[in-house]
């Protein structure tokens, strides 16, 4: 069960690592309210991520390059 704990607090700090907040330190309150609170903690985090992670803007530059065959 420690194992899949583990796993669990790693794949979350991945996720954290990869997300933008729109305050640096709250990255590190949420990654002890996880670890402390585990699946309690990530439902937690899950309910209030809308209101504290930067929204993506969506900008697409597509070029075709059509090459002559």
């Amino acid at each position: 069960m420690i194992y899949l704990r583990i796993i669990f607090v790693l794949l979350f700090a991945l996720e954290l690592y990869q997300t933008k907040f729109k305050k640096k330190t709250d990255k590190w309150v949420w990654f002890l309210i996880v670890v402390v609170f585990v699946m309690y903690g990530y439902v937690i985090y899950l309910a209030y991520r809308r209101r504290l992670v930067v929204k993506r803007k969506f900008s697409p530059k597509f070029q075709h390059h059509f090459s002559k065959i």
